[in-house]
């Protein structure tokens, strides 16, 4: 498995900790639910889901489909900028700083980064180019390690 579909997933997990962790405490007393419940939602749903999917998908689709990502490196941006944006948001509205441009910043970055995952999955089930016709029969299927495609033994 490539490094940055790796980095999603373990990422993943320990924001799914963290979830469960303000979760529990949300359980224990109700009202903090007021005060922590942006963060209980949005480590599960932008931290744990989204990047599950995203280091799942990225491992998976390409093989799939047996196409290239369109913007190989849009991985790596899209993990940083996924991390910068989600842990900004946090920080930002427990200082406080819920209603400022800071937190608007962070939120913008990360939308940025689902652009980007969406631009990168999205185009890998476009109808092949020409291009990608030549290419594909060049070379064995994208991101191919040992023994994992069958038609190239």
């Amino acid at each position: 498995m490539d490094k940055y579909p790796k980095l999603f997933i373990k990422t993943s997990l320990a924001y799914l900790l963290i979830g469960v962790l303000v979760g529990v405490v949300i359980s224990i007393n109700p009202i903090t639910g007021v005060r922590y419940g942006f963060i209980h939602i949005h480590s599960n749903l932008l931290g744990f889901m989204v990047m599950m999917i995203a280091g799942v998908s990225y491992h998976v689709l390409p093989r799939f489909a047996s196409r290239e990502l369109p913007w190989p490196m849009g991985i790596k941006l899209h993990y940083y900028l996924q991390n910068v944006g989600l842990l900004g948001m946090i920080c930002t509205y427990l200082a406080g700083y819920r209603e400022t441009i800071f937190f608007l910043l962070f939120g913008g970055i990360a939308a940025v980064s689902l652009m980007i995952m969406v631009y990168n999955l999205f185009f890998i089930f476009l109808p092949p180019s020409n291009n990608d016709k030549i290419r594909n029969d060049k070379h064995t299927p994208p991101n191919c390690q040992e023994d994992c495609c069958p038609e190239t033994k």
